[in-house]
């Protein structure tokens, strides 16, 4: 509107709120899978609570931030409010920041439920640099300036670090970051036996994660500007709400594979499984070896362990898909086992066959019983 002099505030609180919602249904359904679905929450879960609630307080501040002046021309700014809008955006910075460490850490122990040992323990080193990068991030964001309050004021005595140096540092290393994360799962991915549909659901959560990180690339283009422009309440604005779209869509590529338990109870078709009875199947069916890791995806057994009692049936070595039929005279039973990306089967068939022969001394035909084993 031309009462706005061109002004990037509307924009900036239009992407605030939405981003605000979406984050709330993501989180809700999230919640959903987990608690009435898979009847267990995990850790991941619990630190996924942690990003959205960062990321509400996120564009909260942004948006205080926009009542105070961001996204106007400097020269159009009510100069009595310029003290307030500093207070908002060093508040936001420390929001930000920790937002983007919750994510990470959130994706890096779900990588550490899909039972790929190498991944597992990448993930482990992942998340403590993770944890020393957010913290420190924060900490600095915090305590640029001493006296603190000089990081809003910018007047009296003291002194800050050099912010433009902190801010394309942080930003450069949160790309670097990001990268990591949500690249260390495609080696298990290209290595996984699951149906094309599946397969594209994956390819897509990756897709958004790396989203994620060409949002934070986009947002680096603007820090130069926002940091040396004398209109630095319009120049912060476009890397105000790509941070904005960067949090919310790491926290929607987070959630996504929970989402796989829903669709496993209402929509099985739509990735590739089948139901029969109260039963799924599939190679994320959500079977009781699911809810007891948290996760709509089995754990996979780690191949060197498998032993003969693992092939024999062992009760204790619970793998794959087990089909089984049992009538008063015959029974079989199926297992799918799949170690280090291939698959085996082991067929168990039992028949008893009533012999025509003469009568016995307890006046029963004699039975014999066969069983073969297919591997």
């Amino acid at each position: 509107m031309a009462g706005d002099h061109g002004s990037q505030g509307p924009v900036v609180v239009g992407l605030c709120i939405a981003f605000a919602i979406l984050t709330f249904i993501v989180l809700s359904l999230r919640l959903f899978a987990r608690i009435y679905v898979l009847g267990k929450m995990g850790l991941d879960d619990y630190l996924i609570i942690a990003a959205s609630l960062l990321s509400w307080a996120f564009i909260a501040a942004t948006i205080a931030a926009v009542q105070n002046g961001l996204g106007k021309h400097y020269k159009y700014t009510d100069k009595s409010k310029l003290i307030d809008y500093s207070f908002a955006v060093w508040l936001s910075s420390m929001f930000y920041l920790a937002t983007l460490g919750f994510v990470k850490t959130s994706v890096l122990w779900f990588y550490t439920r899909l039972g790929d040992r190498t991944l597992t323990r990448i993930a482990y080193m992942m998340i403590g640099v993770i944890i020393c990068q957010a913290t420190s991030f924060v900490l600095v964001a915090a305590f640029q300036c001493q006296p603190i309050s000089k990081a809003w004021t910018g007047t009296g005595p003291g002194k800050c670090v050099n912010i433009n140096i902190f801010y394309l540092a942080n930003a450069a290393l949160n790309i670097f970051t990001d990268l990591l994360t949500y690249t260390l799962p495609i080696r298990v991915i290209f290595k996984l036996q699951m149906p094309r549909k599946q397969k594209i659901v994956l390819g897509f959560i990756l897709c958004l994660g790396l989203f994620a990180c060409i949002s934070s690339i986009i947002r680096i283009t603007y820090i130069p500007a926002m940091l040396t422009s004398i209109d630095y309440t319009y120049a912060i604005s476009g890397a105000m709400y790509w941070s904005v779209i960067e949090t919310n869509v790491g926290i929607l590529a987070a959630s996504i594979p929970s989402f796989k338990a829903i669709a496993s109870r209402f929509v099985p078709r739509f990735i590739g499984e089948y139901s029969s009875g109260r039963k799924s199947y599939g190679p994320w069916s959500s079977t009781a070896a699911a809810r007891r890791y948290g996760s709509g995806f089995a754990k996979v057994t780690d191949p060197t362990n498998i032993t003969m009692n693992t092939m024999n049936g062992d009760k204790d070595a619970t793998m794959g898909t087990q089909i089984g039929t049992t009538t008063a005279d015959n029974s079989s039973e199926e297992r799918i086992i799949i170690p280090d990306g291939k698959i085996f089967t082991q067929t168990e068939i039992e028949t008893t066959v009533e012999s025509t022969g003469p009568l016995d001394s307890t006046g029963e035909r004699a039975r014999q019983s066969k069983r073969s084993f297919l591997r």
